[in-house]
């Protein structure tokens, strides 16, 4: 009854989880069931599903057995001396070898062992088209952010040099703060070229990979990523769904397995048989049975050592790829964390420095600041705004990749 409290609560808590990601994340994400359609008709997905056909015949061909059966026929010509005469005969015999007791039991769970390495590794091949498509979102989404800072500082300038123009007709400033407004506006407009063109060519690229995909755009309200749960229940979480390491336990039972088998084929099965002949022309039939054995070298169990080797290998490898993974994670979990202090920082930095813009415009018009400072200061404000977007953006895709590898958002395994 405890063990079931608990189940029923860790059930309660993930699924608590599942629903705040999906909540946080869906204005920042295209629809789920759009990627679902995109990444499932993908030329990797399509080619990993006859990959896995290919899989499950090889499952179906280990559970029959290699047995075959084997017809033999013979004609030949008997001539005697005494008595004198010829005589025609023939044979017929039907051969097949039979598996040891215990061998086909083996059989069957080394083909289910199989057909789950099959499932496995079509979720990885899933997982991992999502995975791309969401980084190639989050790019778009940061040259998006770019070609929109761009020209936002565009029209900052422009209007800074219409100012300038009507204050030099006007003689309250000097011509040369009126070229620094110019030359300001020149370089927005320069960089609203360059982003627009990144944008374009990026934006096509993906059309054409993932055709149909929605165009990223800032949310109306950017949802912040919440205070994370505590890392021993992520990273138990996260290994337990990890598909390639899942992939490497589930090779490495059907490794296992497999060397068992082999170590059984150290006694070759039995060929058995039955056959038929007619001789002396038709004057004298017989009907019997044969058993044929195989007599085994020592190739036999150096063969079955030789899979229990890489069975022991493979064994290894699914350790270290536990400890790297679980490294790697910790360190994602920490970045987050930092990441978030870092944007709060950020926000109170560009709240800062817009209150100065305000002050140094105020200044400029009472004629206390020059064109220079002031330039200077809303350069100074708009890159803030754009660090601080920046860094939000890249605290919303850790948190969206994260989430997707715990399998809280696109979960597209079948």
């Amino acid at each position: 009854m405890k063990k079931l409290c608990t189940a029923l609560i860790v059930g309660g808590m993930c699924l608590g989880l599942r629903v705040q990601a999906q909540d946080t994340l869906g204005v920042w994400l295209p629809p789920a069931d759009r990627v679902q359609t995109l990444v499932k008709n993908s030329h990797g997905i399509l080619a990993a599903q006859s990959q896995q056909a290919a899989q499950l015949q090889r499952a179906r061909a280990t559970e029959a057995g290699a047995g075959e059966f084997n017809l033999r026929m013979s004609q030949q010509n008997r001539k005697t001396i005494d008595p004198g005469g010829r005589f025609n005969e023939q044979l017929v015999s039907l051969e097949r070898s039979v598996r040891w007791w215990g061998k086909a039991g083996l059989d069957a769970k080394l083909a289910e062992q199989s057909r789950k390495v099959a499932s496995i590794g079509y979720a990885d091949a899933l997982h991992e088209a999502s995975r791309e498509l969401m980084r190639q979102w989050f790019v778009l989404h940061q040259l998006a952010l770019a070609r929109e800072a761009a020209s936002a500082q565009a029209q900052l300038s422009q209007e800074l040099h219409r100012q300038a123009q009507l204050r030099l007709k006007q003689g309250d400033i000097s011509q040369l703060d009126a070229s620094l407004a110019q030359a300001e506006l020149q370089r927005a407009q320069a960089a609203v070229a360059v982003s627009q063109a990144q944008w374009t060519a990026a934006w096509a690229q993906l059309q054409k990979r993932y055709p149909g995909l929605p165009e990223p755009a800032w949310p109306a309200v950017p949802s912040d990523v919440p205070e994370l749960p505590a890392l021993p229940t992520l990273l138990q979480e996260f290994l337990q769904n990890h598909h390639e390491l899942n992939l490497r336990r589930a090779e490495l039972q059907r490794l296992r397995l497999q060397a068992e088998r082999m170590d059984r084929d150290r006694l070759p099965d039995p060929v058995l048989g039955v056959y038929a002949a007619r001789e002396r022309a038709g004057a004298e039939s017989i009907v019997g049975v044969s058993l044929g054995f195989a007599l085994p070298g020592s190739a036999r169990q150096a063969h079955a050592a030789a899979a229990l080797a890489e069975a022991n290998q493979l064994e290894e490898q699914v350790q270290q790829m536990t400890l790297d993974l679980g490294a790697a994670f910790e360190a994602r979990w920490l970045n987050l964390h930092l990441q978030r202090q870092a944007l709060t920082s950020l926000q109170l930095a560009a709240q800062t420095q817009a209150t100065a813009v305000t002050q140094s415009l105020k200044a400029f018009a009472m004629g206390e600041h020059s064109m220079t400072e002031l330039i200077q200061n809303r350069r100074l404000a708009q890159e803030s705004l754009r660090e601080r977007q920046r860094l939000q953006l890249e605290l919303v895709e850790s948190w969206a990749l994260m989430n997707l590898d715990l399998h809280r958002i696109w979960d597209f395994d079948e």
